[in-house]
């Protein structure tokens, strides 16, 4: 099942790693989304992040519902945990 209004993806794979993609929109070009990735994993992510359903708990996470501590979650990069976290105030 289809979550997006993308019809047609393109992907540029660059010599020093990076890539770029141009996602179509159906409503229009002016709705195309151009990006830049410096590496695959940058890439990918966006592809998901616009092309695909959150995973079950992902959008609870990325608000800071993921059971890391403050200093282990800033450490990797995640947003502080929130009071709904079962680590809240570690």
């Amino acid at each position: 099942m289809k979550h997006h209004k993308f019809h047609t993806g393109h992907i540029k794979f660059h010599k020093d790693g990076s890539h770029t993609t141009h996602l179509e929109h159906e409503d229009g070009p002016e709705h195309d989304v151009h990006a830049g990735h410096a590496d695959h994993d940058g890439m990918v992510d966006h592809l998901m992040d616009h092309t695909s359903a959150p995973n079950p708990g992902e959008a609870a996470a990325n608000a800071g519902d993921h059971g890391v501590a403050a200093p282990a979650a800033a450490a990797a990069g995640l947003p502080a945990p929130t009071a709904a976290s079962p680590v809240a105030g570690v």
